[in-house]
Formats: C-alpha cells, sequence, structure tokens
C-alpha cells in the first residue's frame, strides 16, 4: 500500500481536526454572546459557524476521497486504523491519536452546543415574558361597571356579585 495515501489521510484529518477546534471556539464565543445578550454580536457569528461549517464539508469530502482511493469505500476511524495495522503498521498511532482527538472535539462540541439550545430558549423565555408586560401596560383598560350600570374603581371583588349599597 502506498505510504503516502496515509500521510495525505493524516494530514487531511489534521485539517479536520484543526477546523472543529475552530468550530469549538466559536461554540464558546457564542456562548459567551448569549450570556450578554448581544443579538447583533450573535448574527455575525452564525455566519462565521455557516462559513466554516461548509469549510469542514469540503474538508470532509476530501478526506473521504482518500480514504476510498486507500480501501475502495468509507471508512471509520476504527477502519481505517485496522487497515493501517495491515498495510501500513508505521501509520497506526497516528491514526489512533487522531480518532481521540476527533471524538474529543465532538464531545465538547455537543456539551457546547446543548449549552447554546439551552440559552437560547432560555431568552426565548425572558423575551416573552417582557413583550407580554410591555403588552399588558399598554393595553387600554377597560372599566368595570357593578350591577347598577356605574363605573366601579375598585379592582374585581372575589365576590360573584357586586351590589352598590
Amino acid at each position: 500500500m502506498d505510504n503516502k495515501q496515509f500521510h495525505n489521510l493524516i494530514e487531511a484529518l489534521d485539517k479536520e481536526i484543526a477546523a472543529y477546534e475552530k468550530l469549538k471556539e466559536l461554540f464558546k464565543e457564542k456562548k459567551e454572546t448569549l450570556k450578554k445578550s448581544k443579538p447583533d454580536d450573535l448574527g455575525v457569528l452564525d455566519n462565521k459557524i455557516l462559513a466554516l461549517a461548509n469549510t469542514i464539508k469540503k474538508i470532509n469530502d476530501a478526506r473521504i476521497k482518500i480514504v476510498i482511493e486507500l480501501s475502495g469505500k468509507d471508512l471509520n476511524m476504527s477502519g481505517l486504523i485496522e487497515l493501517a495495522e495491515r498495510e501500513a503498521p508505521n501509520f497506526t498511532e497516528a491514526l489512533k491519536e487522531r480518532k481521540v482527538k476527533i471524538c474529543n472535539n465532538f464531545d465538547e462540541l455537543a456539551l457546547l452546543n446543548k449549552q447554546n439550545v439551552e440559552l437560547l430558549n432560555h431568552g426565548i423565555i425572558i423575551s416573552n415574558k417582557m413583550l407580554e408586560t410591555i403588552i399588558n401596560a399598554f393595553a387600554p383598560q377597560g372599566s368595570f361597571y357593578n350591577g347598577a350600570g356605574k363605573t366601579d374603581t375598585h379592582d374585581i371583588d372575589m365576590w360573584t356579585v357586586n351590589e352598590e349599597i
């Protein structure tokens, strides 16, 4: 088997790991932005995240192409490690190290994403409560009439029947 292809695979994995590290940093920045309630900064961050996601897709496609050239099919990291053990043992440790890094990045990204979603949901709840308060403050106050057809200036009593004596 061609060692150059394994070398290219390692380079592709390194690019992918670096991109996921950058994504992790953007997710951390987004978390802080959500905590500070800065919606303008949030839009900029989301655009950066989308651009990086497109880059990651391209890197991933290039890695898949290399893996298919190596093995004839798309293998996961465990499959690549097994292939390296049989065909190019000198690359086995490098692949194992990258597998650990990729798994750790995914775990951290999943946690950060979950936290960001929870912060967004909390922000929506707070925004809805604020909006409800504003609407109630500016809504016209209706008059309450008693049984005699007069305006009752008191708050509605707990009684089912109000009569003026």
